[in-house]
């Protein structure tokens, strides 16, 4: 982040909703991210849905505590399409999932990553695919237990560095966008709908 940007955050409310949606979920709300994690206070819960009520991103919780709760944004026909991809798809179903219904997939995703936060078990990495993670990064990661990737930034990389760092740098422009323009007022909704007539001009 620019210093600019960085002293625009150190004035925000890190407590207040739309500046953890600017910090956390910036590349899906600006159009060029298939899906964002959350985590934020579970008092903020009905916000979140009441913010996304009217848009194309759909909130699914993940986890949940008495404090926090982890929320998976996505925009649905972008993630169906992203997973129905050949390889995409074929890893799904290396990790259990014979079906591409998100009611199905999001069960058992559900499911297996209430076991690795309460019991201690196996990280469920097809939560890699489903932020739009390349098939050769989230094998990668697997394969060499997190070691020895080529690169690092908004996960490990262990494929085409040249393509994840050029998103990545995607990314934090975005976050830098959304962290301006929110922190000058511009409510979550609106900078929604600016960001889609800006993806579509």
């Amino acid at each position: 982040m620019s210093r600019e940007v960085l002293e625009i955050v150190e004035k925000m409310d890190k407590k207040e909703l739309k500046t953890q949606l600017a910090l956390q979920c910036a590349p899906l709300l600006t159009g060029i991210k298939l899906s964002n994690l959350l985590t934020v206070a579970r008092d903020h819960a009905e916000e979140v849905e009441r913010l996304f009520r009217d848009t194309d991103i759909t909130v699914h919780t993940l986890y949940q505590t008495e404090q926090r709760m982890t929320l998976l944004l996505f925009r649905e026909k972008e993630l169906l399409a992203y997973l129905n991809r050949k390889e995409v798809k074929e890893t799904m179903e290396l990790f259990g999932y014979q079906t591409l219904r998100l009611i199905d997939i999001f069960e058992k995703l559900c499911a297996r990553y209430q076991k690795y936060m309460s019991d201690h078990q196996s990280f469920p990495h097809e939560l890699g695919l489903l932020l739009g993670y390349p098939v050769e990064d989230v094998l990668g990661f697997i394969e060499n237990e997190g070691r020895n990737y080529l690169y690092s930034g908004y996960w490990k990389v262990y494929g085409n560095v040249a393509k994840a760092r050029k998103t990545f740098e995607g990314y934090n422009a975005a976050k830098e966008e959304a962290i301006r323009l929110i922190s000058a007022g511009m409510e979550i909704t609106e900078y929604v709908m600016y960001a889609k007539v800006l993806q579509s001009a």
